[in-house]
């Protein structure tokens, strides 16, 4: 075994004390080849701390794209970007479509439900979903929202109808490939936290053009983070989006990549995403989407009608597959105090 081989060895075996690496030792694991033995060994360490955090279980949560209208915020790597051009015309979920879907998700056994918006949507409409959906659901049922960047009063609203938690990222290239100011993203998230919500966040969304010192600085941002879930996702090329020219990383790639972000974190957050694939429910995610309504990596109005946007059942069944039990009733741990 040569020196760099040692050196991954003795990272993973660091990592497998559950207090998470320094940044050398991160950047060290990103490096490595996603095909070698190494990687492997990696992949299976955070299978196994995983694992160890969340007791064998993953976790499916429910996401509801409320809409799709163009936004100016130009992420370019969204469907939902004006610049882009992919979508036109105001689009919107009727209220009684989202309360349905609410009541089915939580019917069929989704451990939590979030609402997503883009930054275009009206907050007071936010609210009054919101307050909808949780009239509709179990007080027990974790309700979150991915919405756009919002002020500490605005998040303190969000909590007193019935909010739990708040999908907020700094994503790759902020404030460079997006109009938002990474500022403007830290600065909701401390008004997230401020409010008494509870923080799910992601390194996202990761592309071939990424180096490790980018994934290793996003990484330990999510971890300072102290979020409820983090991990890391892929970006998803659309046709006729600024970046889809740059390609996508593999599900091979990203399954490593998945992995290295559980032994960085170590045992918490109890949720490592994105288990989307059996590779990467075999590297150590153990949570999972199913989504309806629209979905900023694909074009359709509703995602579950032939899109991106993969059923309860199936991200259930993938899983499974992958020897995970997964949880039943509610999501623990999102309700602050």
């Amino acid at each position: 075994m040569d020196s760099k081989q040692t050196e991954i060895y003795e990272i993973v075996e660091r990592a497998m004390e559950g207090k998470g690496l320094v940044d050398a030792d991160v950047k060290r694991l990103y490096e490595t080849d996603p095909a070698s033995k190494e990687a492997f060994h990696i992949r299976w360490a955070g299978r196994e701390l995983t694992n160890r955090s969340a007791n064998g279980k993953a976790e499916v949560h429910a996401q509801i794209g409320l809409n799709g209208t163009p936004c100016p915020k130009n992420c370019q790597f969204c469907s939902f970007a004006v610049c882009n051009g992919v979508r036109k015309g105001k689009l919107e979920m009727p209220l009684e479509d989202v309360v349905e879907y609410a009541k089915i998700y939580e019917e069929d056994g989704a451990n939590a439900i979030l609402m997503l918006t883009t930054a275009t949507y009206s907050f007071e409409k936010l609210l009054e979903m919101s307050t909808a959906v949780r009239g509709a659901i179990g007080t027990d049922m974790p309700l979150l929202a991915n919405t756009g960047d919002m002020t500490l009063e605005q998040a303190k609203q969000l909590k007193a109808v019935g909010i739990n938690g708040v999908y907020h990222a700094v994503r790759m290239g902020e404030g460079v490939l997006t109009t938002i100011p990474v500022e403007t993203r830290l600065q909701t998230i401390k008004n997230v936290q401020e409010a008494g919500l509870s923080i799910s966040t992601c390194v996202e969304p990761v592309g071939p053009e990424h180096s490790s010192e980018e994934l290793t600085e996003k990484t330990r941002l999510c971890i300072d983070m102290d979020a409820k879930s983090a991990g890391l996702g892929r970006r998803i090329g659309i046709p006729g989006t600024a970046l889809f020219d740059k390609g996508m990383i593999t599900e091979f790639t990203g399954s490593l990549f998945v992995a290295v972000y559980r032994l960085a974190t170590g045992l918490e957050p109890r949720l490592n995403c994105s288990g989307h694939s059996l590779l990467t429910a075999h590297a150590g995610a153990n949570l999972a989407w199913a989504e309806v309504g629209t979905n900023p990596r694909d074009t359709l109005e509703r995602t579950e009608k032939g899109g991106r946007g993969q059923s309860l059942a199936t991200a259930t069944r993938v899983f499974k597959e992958a020897g995970w039990e997964v949880l039943e009733g509610p999501s623990p741990g999102w309700m602050l105090d």
